[in-house]
């Protein structure tokens, strides 16, 4: 944006010099009233721009599933932010710590603690489509409609 700022700025300063070698005042200010709506212009797009950052972090929401060592599921449709990190929408939301959402190592999803030095247990993160994910939990960008499952495993 700014490389076009740039561009948009010099053309304005050449247009104004070849006005003022030789031209009338008149011309001189209709090129600075041009000129002026030239760099308006620019203005008017890096707004924009900045405003459609902004939105590419549009809310969204996601559905997570989490099955305890019971095998009772509960369904969550959660919010986040699009491209926020699965780990921080689930703290954010109180499934996991903000501890574990940093490690990127779930241990205790709801309270309910899986322990594989203890007994062998742990918790398996699977996508929509019931797959083991090959990224861990503080990997996974979110976008609307994903949905993904912790589930009890021993």
């Amino acid at each position: 944006m700014k490389k076009l700022s740039a561009l948009i700025l010099s053309l304005a300063l050449s247009a104004a010099l070849l006005a003022g070698c030789g031209a009338s005042a008149s011309s001189a200010a209709s090129s600075e009233a041009v000129s002026s709506e030239v760099v308006s212009e620019a203005v008017s797009e890096e707004a924009v721009s900045t405003a459609e950052a902004a939105d590419s972090a549009e809310a969204i929401q996601f559905t997570f599933t989490v099955t305890g060592a019971d095998g009772e599921s509960t369904v969550l449709t959660l919010d986040a932010a699009d491209g926020e990190k699965l780990s921080i929408a689930l703290a954010d939301a109180g499934i996991i710590s903000a501890e574990e959402a940093e490690a990127g190592f779930v241990t205790v999803v709801n309270g309910e603690a899986a322990d594989y030095n203890k007994d062998g247990s742990w918790w398996c993160l699977t996508d929509a489509a019931g797959e083991m994910t090959s990224v861990g939990v503080a990997d996974i960008e979110l976008h609307d409609g994903d949905s993904y499952a912790f589930t009890y495993t021993k």
